[in-house]
Formats: C-alpha cells, structure tokens, sequence
C-alpha cells in the first residue's frame, strides 16, 4: 500500500470514529464488522423485546458485542460507562444463550479507553470463565479497518484521493464553493494581514508528509478557484473566506492539539467537511470531491483563514 493510500484511508476512518456517535457509531461498526469479523449479525432491538444487550454476534462461537458511542462533550460519567458495559452482559443469559465471549466495543476518540472498564470486563471473564471479555476502542478498530481490502475500505470511507493531482473537475470545485457561499451567514472584515512564506507557514503549523506535498500540488490549482469567484456576485470571495476561517476554528475543537498528527488530521477532517451533503452518499464520487476540497483549503492557506499565520497566532 502507497503511503498515499494508506494516509488517507487511515485519516479518513479516523475522521469518521471522531464525529461518530449513537447510531452513525453503531451503523460504521457494523459495516467494519461485516467485513472484519466472520461469521458477524448485527441485531436491532424490536419492540418491548429490545435486544437483549446484544447489538451484534458471531452465533457460531457465541461472541456477543455491544456497541456505546456516546456523544461527544456529552458529560458521561465513568461510572456509566461501566455500569453499561457489565449491565448489558447480565442481560445476555436471559435472552440468548451459550455466551462464551464478550465485546464492549466503545468510541473513546483515541484518548484510551478508561481502566475501570477493562477491568470490570476483566472480572466478567474471571468469574463466569470466559474465552475473551475486553474493550475494543479506537485503535483497535483501526487496525482491524486497515486490514481490510481497498474495495471493502472504499465502501466505508469513500473513493480517496491520488497522491498527486492530475485532471480536476473544475464543476466539482464550483459545487464546492456554492455550498460555502450558501452556508455562509454573515460577511466579515477582509482580512489585512499580509500573505505568509507557504513553506514557512507548512512548518510553523507542524503539517508534515504527506499534506505538505498536497498543499505545494494543489497550489498550482487554485486558477480553479479564482476563476469560478470571478464569475460570482461581489462578496463571495469574502464571504466564503468566512465560512473557510471558521471551518479551521471548528477543526481545532474536534481534533485536540494533544493527538498524534494533529495539524495533519485537522486537514483531513475540513476536507471532509467541505463536501456538499448532497455528495456524502456516493462512495465513488468522493474522490474527485475531496481533491476538490483540497484545491480550496490550499487557495485559503496562503492567507490565516486556515492554519495559524508564523506571526500572529500561536498553532494550538
């Protein structure tokens, strides 16, 4: 696998556990699992019946998992966390039968999950004899998507980019701007600061390889956009700087400075954003989406809309 490859299918799933929660979290392991884990059933709960603790099992082995992905800033105590973890395997042996192991499969957004939970279904194994009774979390789930094929890893996360830009459908970019000028609420200020040296700001924002090199790319693209904005009412361009600036803002609260690859990811994660809706539900399309989202995160990087300007911000 290319490290362009590997990149952006690593990111993007990254990108996906990170926005994840309740039932988007639920849905994205399910389609990892059908593909990772032979033999895999998701169940959804029916009725009063509900399911019985059991979100998903391998019936040949008796391997049950259940899935928690609460929402984040949510305010979930740990002590929730476990109890949910332990009570939902006591009510396995009532509804299903010949438990042998158990999964709590929970979104801990790379920050680990706590040891009071690994515990506790340490103690569940211990004491009823299970084969294997353990939290699978961010990382595990990652290594087990990248394993997966690139057809099977495309179906989850969508077409990724090429390392390098060829052709651009210049409608794609066109579609992507229009969805900024049409979120945009308000027209701010122009910004007055004077442009950065781009190599200089690529190094005082901490992006490495591979963004580095997308940034460099698909600066020479960005005609693309300045034609497509000369061709717009008056205020686009202010306006859509807008939308991007605070795109990045977000992007800073989502991904914690404290996460490996932070500045790199928080790239991943705006190109993400900057697809229209409309676009999210085809796989295959993505592709030409995100390297147009790219074109567009490069046009307003050489300004302080995105990244932090070397001389008047700090990079956290």
């Amino acid at each position: 696998m290319s490290t362009n490859t590997a990149f952006w299918y690593r990111n993007l799933f990254k990108v996906k556990l990170y926005e994840s929660f309740g039932t988007s979290f639920q849905q994205l392991i399910n389609n990892l699992f059908q593909y990772s884990v032979d033999d895999f059933q998701s169940i959804d709960p029916w009725g009063s019946w509900g399911d019985g603790g059991n979100d998903g099992w391998v019936p040949s082995k008796g391997h049950y998992y259940q899935v928690y992905g609460p929402k984040p800033n949510s305010g979930t105590s740990l002590s929730e966390i476990v109890n949910k973890a332990v009570d939902d395997f006591h009510k396995l042996p009532a509804k299903w039968s010949s438990v042998r192991a158990y999964y709590f499969v929970y979104n801990d957004r790379y920050m680990g999950a706590p040891a009071p939970i690994a515990s506790s279904l340490q103690g569940l194994k211990e004491k009823y004899g299970l084969e294997d009774a353990r939290v699978l979390a961010g990382s595990s789930l990652e290594r087990m998507f990248m394993e997966l094929s690139d057809v099977e890893k495309t179906f989850i996360v969508g077409g990724i980019p090429e390392g390098k830009p060829g052709f651009l459908d210049a409608r794609c970019v066109g579609e992507v701007l229009s969805y900024l000028a049409d979120e945009s609420s308000s027209l701010p200020p122009l910004l007055d600061e004077s442009a950065p040296d781009f190599c200089e700001k690529i190094q005082f924002n901490g992006l490495t390889v591979p963004v580095s090199d997308y940034l460099r790319s698909y600066q020479y693209q960005v005609s693309i956009v300045d034609d497509f904005l000369v061709k717009r009412e008056p205020g686009l361009m202010q306006s859509i700087s807008e939308e991007v600036s605070k795109l990045y803002a977000d992007s800073k609260t989502v991904v914690q400075s404290t996460q490996t690859g932070f500045a790199n990811l928080r790239y991943v994660w705006m190109v993400e954003q900057l697809i229209p809706e409309t676009m999210r539900q085809h796989p295959h399309s993505m592709k030409a989406y995100r390297e147009a989202a790219q074109v567009v995160i490069s046009k307003y990087f050489e300004t302080c809309d995105v990244y932090e300007h070397p001389e008047c911000a700090s990079a956290a």
